[in-house]
């Protein structure tokens, strides 16, 4: 285990520093592929696994936007920096991120 790897990466995939590509980590667009059906998020946060309904399948990946069935508060960081450019197009014209 090498600590400067370590920290270099965080930082890295952060966004910070000096990085002409400007990779960011989007914590929605990663979640959508590497977790679709939310098992890892409702793990550790409980109030997701309640709600069952077809419209509201992306709670998971977007509970601010379902704040009428999930007691969620607005997030800190904008939703939309957390999207990479493809999802965030799919969501404006399909409502969704995922095609059912």
């Amino acid at each position: 285990h090498c600590t400067a790897a370590n920290w270099g990466n965080w930082l890295y995939f952060s966004g910070k520093g000096n990085d002409p590509k400007h990779r960011h980590f989007r914590t929605v667009s990663q979640a959508l592929k590497y977790d679709k059906d939310g098992a890892y998020v409702k793990k550790w946060l409980p109030e997701l696994n309640i709600v069952k309904s077809p419209e509201t399948e992306e709670t998971h990946l977007r509970p601010w936007d379902f704040s009428e069935s999930v007691a969620w508060k607005h997030p800190v960081v904008s939703p939309d920096s957390q999207y990479t450019w493809q999802d965030l197009q799919t969501l404006k014209e399909t409502g969704k991120l995922q095609s059912s």
